[in-house]
């Protein structure tokens, strides 16, 4: 009976070591510098079926600012856009099959889980027009984004190849992303220098003296 039970002891800390496998990636520039809240993501190359990623996003609106101002999700996911703020803010997307448009009043949230296009979401305010954020939609669940020491860790749950592919909106190259072939396991940290120059982000600040619509 004692080597029953330590038999399947064996087999629990197997299945949960597996389950906790983590693919870490650092991203760093052309002089190796870390590169903060970059999207990554691995898309299968081998016939697997993954488990679905169905976490809520949630995108803030703060001291009239996306916070945070690049967010990612699994297709077929919800976000929920929270106004912090004590003003209204008129939310919006302008193109493509996610565009949308809603207002939001101050602390109020609204979920969205209508997307029907991958890619890229532009977002900005109608009222706040400094205002901008990014939501960036996947089609596989192993997604993160990089820390501030330019570090993303990634629950991987199949061995085999995949796509690797890291994007952000200032990314000066068509489709602001970049993709390399890996094959996982790989060793515990994979190192990825990106070799396009990343655009200077622009602050979510107004720029006038005075805000004619700040009680809105």
């Amino acid at each position: 009976m004692r080597f029953f039970c330590f038999t399947w002891l064996l087999v629990l800390f197997s299945f949960d070591t597996v389950a906790t496998s983590d693919f870490e990636v650092k991203l760093v520039d052309v002089n190796n510098e870390p590169l903060t809240d970059m999207v990554v993501f691995l898309q299968p190359l081998d016939d697997v079926v993954l488990p679905v990623n169905n976490k809520v996003v949630e995108i803030g609106q703060l001291d009239r600012a996306f916070t945070p101002y690049i967010s990612v999700m699994q297709l077929g996911s919800a976000a929920t856009f929270q106004n912090q703020d004590d003003i209204t803010h008129h939310i919006y997307s302008p193109v493509g099959e996610n565009k949308f448009s809603f207002k939001i009043r101050a602390g109020q949230s609204q979920i969205k889980n209508d997307f029907q296009q991958l890619g890229e979401v532009a977002m900005g305010c109608n009222i706040h027009d400094w205002m901008s954020g990014y939501l960036y939609i996947v089609d596989t669940p192993l997604f993160g984004k990089t820390n501030n020491q330019g570090i993303a860790s990634i629950v991987m749950p199949h061995e085999g190849k995949y796509r690797l592919v890291v994007w952000h909106p200032q990314m000066k190259v068509e489709g602001h992303s970049v993709s390399k072939t890996l094959t996982w396991p790989t060793s515990q940290q994979f190192t990825f220098k990106v070799p396009h120059k990343i655009a200077k982000i622009s602050k979510q600040e107004n720029e006038e003296d005075f805000d004619f619509l700040s009680d809105y």
